[in-house]
């Protein structure tokens, strides 16, 4: 039985993308996307919204691949992305044409939490729109806020309002940048 487990890079103040809709303050150093890479490793399937595939597909075809100095740890996720399973929740989409790649028309929270409780493996939620509607359903397990030193003033949160949960601290990590890790599960009542 798997997890369900989301994690973003986040603002200071808590966004995962400005008032403008920017997130390019977030792009993880070396050091930091080695450590995404390394929370990652166990994760088989990825569940994305519309926003976050858009963005994340680029590592289908990451140039990454082809620039000789490009850092092991770019070539390190592209080969974990590209070897999971990938669900994409999407009303506007047309089905993806990517490999290992399926499309949902709607969130359906039974269908996510069977694909959870099936996989052998932990399951990854991406973004924080799609990701807002499993936490209000009480199905993830792990929450991971990468928060970069950046305050975006205003955007879209990477959590939900409403929603409140106990949060057990599991791990973190400093890093170079002042980018800091905190991995906590959910605690059930």
């Amino acid at each position: 039985m798997g997890r369900l487990r989301y994690g973003m890079l986040v603002s200071l103040d808590g966004y995962a993308r400005d008032a403008s809709g920017s997130f390019d303050w977030a792009t993880p150093d070396d050091e930091l996307h080695g450590f995404v890479n390394d929370q990652e490793r166990d994760v088989r399937t990825l569940v994305y919204g519309r926003g976050m595939w858009e963005t994340m597909r680029w590592w289908q075809d990451s140039p990454a691949d082809d620039e000789p100095g490009a850092a092991p740890e770019h070539h390190d996720f592209a080969a974990m992305w590209r070897a999971a399973d990938k669900v994409v929740v999407s009303t506007t989409l047309d089905p993806p044409t990517e490999p290992r790649t399926q499309l949902w028309p709607t969130l359906d929270l039974d269908r996510l939490a069977a694909l959870v409780r099936d996989s052998p493996t932990d399951v990854s939620i991406g973004g924080p729109t799609l990701a807002a509607h499993a936490l209000r359903a009480g199905l993830v397990d792990e929450v991971t806020a990468y928060v970069v030193p950046h305050v975006a003033g205003g955007g879209l949160p990477w959590l939900p309002t409403g929603v409140t949960t106990g949060l057990a601290l599991r791990e973190q990590r400093t890093f170079g940048t002042g980018a800091v890790a905190l991995v906590y599960d959910v605690a059930r009542t």
